[in-house]
């Protein structure tokens, strides 16, 4: 889970040492996902009761269903974070080079 981010964090120097304040504001979206990504185990073990991280019909919030939400929220929150910020970080780069309008 932590990969993702991890690997964008790496590949793209300006998320390292930000310039812009846009890339200040997609820097902290990425680590805030790589923080996110670490504690997954930890969160994911808490939420199902289990390191199989399997869910059962329990009427109880830990295992139950409630938390399966949780659990699937947090797993596709960490790619949707990592992939937006580089899609984000493309279409900035689109229009910072592109001589739109001259």
């Amino acid at each position: 889970m932590i990969s993702l981010p991890l690997t964008i964090y790496w590949g793209v120097g300006e998320f390292r040492t930000p310039t812009t304040g846009l890339t200040r504001v997609l820097s902290g979206l990425l680590k805030g996902g790589m923080l996110a990504g670490l504690l997954w185990v930890p969160i994911a073990y808490l939420l199902a009761g289990n390191l199989s991280f399997s869910f059962s019909q329990k009427e109880t919030f830990q295992g139950g269903q409630d938390a399966m939400r949780w659990f699937w929220v947090l797993s596709y929150g960490i790619a949707i974070i990592a992939i937006s910020t580089i899609c984000t970080y493309w279409i900035y780069l689109f229009f910072k080079r592109s001589p739109i309008g001259k």
